[in-house]
C-alpha cells in the first residue's frame, strides 16, 4: 500500500513537472509584437518618359576663314592681334604697293604716247584716198591715154606701110623699123596700162590696209596698256585685305614690315556666334533623325543642364565606319561654348506622354515575375506589373498601377507580400537598416533566452 502510493506521488509530480514545463514552453514561444517596417513611398500620377540614344563629339566652329594675301612682298600694316573680334569686311592688313604705283606711273606715259600715235594713225588713214593718191591716179591716166594715141597712130601707119610693103613699094630695111615702132608703142601702152592699174586700183587697197593696220596696232597698243593699268590697280586694291567673315582672330601669322610667307594664312577668323559637333550614329538611328529635328545636348564642362540644338545635316550614305555623320548645330551668341569641349548628342529612341513611370530601382525582378510593392493601409501588397519604355534610370508601367497608389521606392527590397509597414518622411535608408538590424538581434536575443526551444523542436 505504501508502494501504490509513493508510485502515485511519483506520477503526481512527473505531471506537475510536465505541466510546468508545458507553460514554460508556452511563454518562451509567445510570438512578439509586430514592427512596422520603415518605407518611402511615391504617389503615382501620370508622366512622360522619354528613351534616348546620346552620341559624343567635339565642338567645332560653325565658320572658320583661313585668311590669305595673293599680293606676295612686304606688310605694310597688320591691324588684329589673336583674341580680337572682327566684323564681316573690316580691314585686317595691307601690303606695301610701292613698286606697283610706279608701274602704274609708267603705263600710264605709254599710254599717253600710244594715244598720239592712234591720232596719227587715225590721220594717215583718212589721207590715204586724198587728193595726192588722186594727182597721182590722173597722172596715170594721162600717161596711159598718151600712149594710147601714140599707139593707134603708129597701129594706122604699120597696118598702111604693110600694105605698101606687101607690094613691094617699101624696102624690108623700111619695114622693119616700122615694125619696131609698132612693138615700141605696144609696149609703152602696156606699162602705162599696169601703171595705171596699180596707182588707181592696187595702191588705194595696199595704202588702206597699211593705214588700218597702222591704226589697229595703236589702238590694240593701248588696250594692252590700259589693261596692264587695270590689272595694276586691282593689285593695289588686293594689296588691302578685308575680313570675309565675322568672328574671333584664332591664328595669326603676320608682323608689319617683314615679308609675308605664304606657307600659311595671314590670319585665321573663326565664328563662334554658333558651333557645330559632328557625331557618327548607327543604322538603328539614322531613319530616325530629319533636318531640322531638336536635340539635347549635354556640356558637362559647362552644365549639366541640357543645351538645345538643331540637326543641320545627315549624311545618306555610310562612313568607313558603318556609321553614319550627323551634325547639329548649337546657338553660341554668349561665347559660352568653346572649340574643342566635350558634348554629349542625345537622339529620342522612343517617348510616351501621359503614362505611370517610376524609377528603375522600384521595380523588381525575380523568378520570372516583375512586380513592385504598394502601400495600402499600412500593409505591403505585391503587385505584378508589366513596363514598356526602361531608360535605366526610370521605367515605364503599362499595366498593374493606377494614379494615386502609393508605390514604394525605398525599403522594398526588405519587405514580403502583407508586412506591416510605415511610411517615413526622412532618412528612410537608416530606419529600414535599423528595422533589419532589430529584426536580426531580436532573434539572436530570443534563441540565447530560450536554448530550451531549440531542444525541444529537435526532440519533436
Amino acid at each position: 500500500m505504501k508502494k501504490k502510493h509513493t508510485a502515485i506521488l511519483i506520477a503526481l509530480a512527473l505531471t506537475m513537472s510536465m505541466v510546468g514545463c508545458k507553460a514554460k514552453t508556452e511563454e518562451i514561444v509567445e510570438e512578439p509584437e509586430e514592427t512596422a517596417r520603415a518605407i518611402e513611398v511615391v504617389t503615382l500620377s501620370n508622366d512622360s518618359i522619354t528613351s534616348e540614344y546620346t552620341y559624343s563629339g567635339k565642338v567645332a566652329p560653325n565658320e572658320q576663314a583661313n585668311v590669305m594675301s595673293i599680293v606676295g612682298g612686304k606688310v605694310a600694316q597688320a591691324n588684329y592681334d589673336i583674341g580680337d573680334t572682327i566684323s564681316k569686311g573690316a580691314v585686317m592688313f595691307r601690303m606695301d604697293t610701292t613698286d606697283v604705283e610706279n608701274q602704274i606711273n609708267v603705263l600710264r606715259a605709254s599710254l599717253s604716247a600710244v594715244e598720239a600715235s592712234i591720232t596719227s594713225a587715225k590721220t594717215n588713214l583718212e589721207l590715204v584716198n586724198g587728193a595726192t593718191m588722186q594727182s597721182q591716179i590722173d597722172a596715170a591716166k594721162n600717161a596711159l591715154d598718151s600712149t594710147k594715141l601714140n599707139l593707134d597712130n603708129v597701129t594706122t601707119n604699120y597696118e598702111n606701110n604693110k600694105v605698101l610693103f606687101e607690094a613691094g613699094i617699101l624696102s624690108q630695111t623700111e619695114m622693119d623699123q616700122i615694125q619696131l615702132a609698132y612693138d615700141n608703142a605696144q609696149l609703152s601702152y602696156s606699162q602705162a596700162e599696169q601703171n595705171y592699174d596699180l596707182v588707181a586700183n592696187q595702191m588705194p587697197a595696199e595704202n588702206q590696209r597699211k593705214a588700218e593696220d597702222a591704226y589697229n596696232s595703236a589702238v590694240a597698243q593701248k588696250a594692252s596698256i590700259e589693261a596692264q593699268i587695270k590689272s595694276a590697280q586691282k593689285t593695289i586694291g588686293d594689296a588691302t585685305v578685308t575680313a570675309p567673315i565675322s568672328g574671333v582672330v584664332t591664328a595669326k601669322n603676320i608682323v608689319s614690315g617683314t615679308v609675308l610667307s605664304q606657307a600659311s594664312p595671314a590670319y585665321v577668323i573663326t565664328d563662334m556666334s554658333k558651333v557645330k559637333i559632328d557625331v557618327a550614329v548607327t543604322q538603328q538611328v539614322i531613319n530616325t533623325l530629319s533636318v531640322g529635328q531638336k536635340v539635347d545636348v549635354i556640356l558637362s564642362a559647362i552644365s549639366q543642364e541640357p543645351f538645345q540644338a538643331t540637326i543641320t545635316t545627315i549624311n545618306p550614305v555610310a562612313n568607313t565606319q558603318g556609321t553614319y555623320d550627323v551634325q547639329v548645330e548649337l546657338n553660341n551668341a554668349d561665347g559660352v561654348l568653346k572649340v574643342g569641349m566635350l558634348g554629349e548628342v542625345s537622339f529620342t529612341k522612343e517617348s510616351a506622354e501621359n503614362t505611370i513611370v517610376l524609377p528603375r530601382s522600384c521595380v523588381i525582378e525575380k523568378d520570372n515575375e516583375v512586380y513592385v510593392y504598394i502601400e495600402e493601409s499600412g500593409r505591403a501588397k505585391k503587385v505584378l506589373v508589366t513596363t514598356g519604355i526602361d531608360t535605366g534610370e526610370n521605367i515605364q508601367i503599362t499595366s498593374g498601377l493606377e494614379e494615386g497608389m502609393n508605390v514604394v521606392t525605398k525599403g522594398q527590397t526588405y519587405l514580403s507580400d502583407g508586412d506591416a509597414v510605415q511610411i517615413a518622411e526622412n532618412n528612410v535608408q537608416s530606419d529600414i537598416e535599423n528595422t533589419v538590424a532589430d529584426d536580426e538581434t531580436n532573434s539572436e536575443q530570443i534563441k540565447k533566452e530560450n536554448p530550451i526551444d531549440s531542444d525541444s523542436e529537435k526532440e519533436e
